[in-house]
């Protein structure tokens, strides 16, 4: 299950582990402008938290959570990554997918802390997808091997910028997740893919 989880694991790492604050967007900004800055502040906090050899890995994984929890919209995400089951789960169901999913994002990530070797991001530019989000484009450049292409698909909400979605090489994360996560609610339900990841993240925790 989740045959590309590791190749996210691995590429996001440099970028995603850990960031404290969100840079609030100026009102004269436009929200490409804004969306930019956001990512730009996420990867020189995120790389500067990885390269700290002072902090522990249960620190870098409390400050990824923080991370995780202010730049990412995770209700919109989960929804999304849920499809058309989302409507179809009960409302106890669908508060329960967004906290194992939150849960689950946390641990695959942070199981990969220690491999950081020196990657570093470089952000591009922004264009404009719509009247409310913006696609940020970057490359995560390594001490070796070619750089990876990574794209950030941030949209303006009521409470700033939040990444909705993260496109590496051109594979978007979350149809990745919806197409991974639909083979198994088709077969188990929406509480069957509860229930599996729960078990993901239980194997995460005690490895």
């Amino acid at each position: 299950m989740f045959t590309r989880r590791k190749f996210f694991q691995k590429t996001l790492i440099a970028t995603a582990m850990a960031v404290l604050f969100q840079p609030s967007a100026f009102a004269a900004e436009t929200k490409e402008q804004a969306a930019l800055t956001m990512v730009k502040g996420i990867g020189d906090e995120a790389v500067a938290t990885l390269a700290d050899k002072s902090l522990s890995e249960e620190q870098k994984q409390d400050r990824f959570e923080t991370f995780l929890d202010s730049s990412f919209d995770m209700k919109r995400i989960g929804r999304f990554v849920l499809g058309q089951y989302w409507r179809d789960a009960t409302s106890a169901e669908q508060t329960e997918f967004l906290k194992v999913f939150r849960d689950y994002m946390v641990t695959s990530y942070a199981e990969k802390i220690g491999s950081y070797s020196g990657e570093n991001l470089e952000i591009k530019d922004a264009t404009s997808l719509n009247d409310k989000e913006s696609l940020v484009h970057s490359v995560i450049v390594r001490p070796s091997g070619p750089p990876i292409k990574l794209d950030w698909r941030v949209r303006k909400t009521n409470d700033g910028e939040k990444i909705v979605d993260v496109i590496i090489e051109g594979i978007s994360m979350a149809q990745t997740h919806r197409s991974e996560f639909a083979s198994v609610v088709s077969q188990s339900g929406v509480d069957g893919l509860i229930k599996k990841l729960e078990e993901q993240i239980k194997t995460a925790s005690s490895s």
